[in-house]
């Protein structure tokens, strides 16, 4: 092989060399920034998953405060409900006056009750929707009837409780008898002896009012206080 056989072969391995290297960097560099694109995207998937983590942690601790703030409201509206409850169980009397029952002198019982211009007159006691405790302008009654009552140890009166129609059956009867009771716990608060009152309840089945609105409804939710043996036979 002569000289210029062998200048020819040493430039041809030199570009072989230089391409091989070239070819070699130029891997490095692609893997290189191969890499650096992964770790970006794990970091974002990261930060991506902690956002998540977070929202979901604040939303958790908002459900358990809402749920704490419903519990305590619905605890402070169970104690309002039994304050209002317990109001209600304890009607409001007013001592009774020491003078006799209305401005007439009668002589006897039944002349008194049966006398259309005086306080025994009046009967009923009105209550309001699915309620049971003594409305205020109608305490003048009950506390006429007592201190009726106490004047004749003798007498005695049924307090019937009575519903409108709405309600179930069992429900209407409850709520008569609670109606009637509350007139006879007004009454012995009174200082009526305990066994001159008996109390029944109707519920719904005694009307007095035959219509299907307010104004019948209001008619029928009542007690009537009937006196034995004189509005009615013993």
């Amino acid at each position: 092989m002569n000289q210029l056989s062998w200048a020819r072969l040493l430039a041809a391995l030199c570009v072989a060399l230089l391409i091989a290297g070239c070819g070699s960097k130029g891997g490095t560099e692609q893997k290189g920034g191969a890499t650096v694109e992964s770790r970006d995207i794990g970091e974002q998937q990261r930060a991506t998953d902690e956002q998540r983590a977070a929202d979901a942690k604040r939303a958790e601790e908002e459900r358990r405060r809402q749920e704490a703030e419903a519990r305590r409201l619905a605890e402070e509206k169970r104690k309002a409900d039994e304050a209002a409850l317990r109001a209600a169980e304890q009607p409001v009397v007013k001592p009774l006056p020491s003078a006799t029952v209305g401005e007439k002198a009668l002589s006897d019982a039944a002349t008194q009750l049966k006398d259309a211009s005086g306080p025994l007159s009046k009967r009923s006691v009105y209550y309001d929707f699915d309620m049971y405790n003594i409305r205020e302008e109608f305490q003048p009654i009950v506390e006429a009837h007592a201190k009726f009552l106490l004047e004749h140890k003798d007498v005695k009166v049924r307090v019937e409780g009575n519903c409108d129609e709405r309600g179930s059956r069992e429900y209407n009867l409850a709520l008569g008898q609670r109606r009637a009771d509350s007139i006879k716990r007004a009454m012995t608060l009174l200082g009526v002896p305990a066994k001159q009152i008996e109390t029944v309840s109707f519920g719904a089945e005694k009307p007095k009012a035959p219509g299907h609105d307010e104004e019948a409804w209001a008619e029928n939710r009542r007690s009537d206080i009937v006196y034995i043996g004189i509005d009615s036979p013993q």
